[in-house]
């Protein structure tokens, strides 16, 4: 995955308060995905190594925090994952990255991920309707970019 030290610093420089989770471990990373039954796509995992979850504080991205993927918190990719499969019927397949206000639900869509691949979908989970509706963007590493730029201005 690209470094994003210099969007990061103008996300800041913009105002914004940032919160990383703290980098994880390939063994946390490996938890995750043998708790969800799921294997994660490259870059997402390079996420989670580098920043563990986090960013802009009240729109974080969800990760593992504390460098310990079995945590329920809210922010982090399994907890927010098992609220979403038990209250809204998440398809096995999708992981939560972005759980907002109970309205929010962004997940990689990790249906076709067979191998840790870095085209996996982030795709918007209509809790209403419990179906995917829109694709957010074609892979984790462009959604974080877009994520940052959003954010810098």
């Amino acid at each position: 995955m690209k470094d994003f030290s210099k969007e990061i610093m103008q996300v800041e420089k913009a105002g914004n308060e940032i919160f990383w989770q703290g980098a994880a471990s390939v063994d946390q990373i490996k938890t995750l995905e043998n708790a969800l039954d799921l294997i994660l796509p490259e870059d997402f995992c390079d996420f989670l190594k580098t920043y563990g979850g986090g960013g802009v504080i009240s729109e974080e991205i969800s990760g593992i925090e504390s460098n310990d993927a079995t945590l329920t918190n809210g922010g982090t990719v399994y907890g927010d994952t098992l609220e979403v499969r038990k209250r809204f019927q998440l398809p096995q397949k999708l992981a939560v990255v972005v759980w907002e206000n109970d309205e929010i639900c962004w997940c990689l869509d990790c249906t076709q991920a067979s191998t840790k691949l870095s085209d996996v979908k982030i795709v918007n989970y209509n809790i209403f309707t419990r179906k995917v509706d829109v694709i957010i963007s074609n892979n984790f590493e462009r959604f974080f970019a877009q994520y940052l730029e959003l954010r810098s201005q």
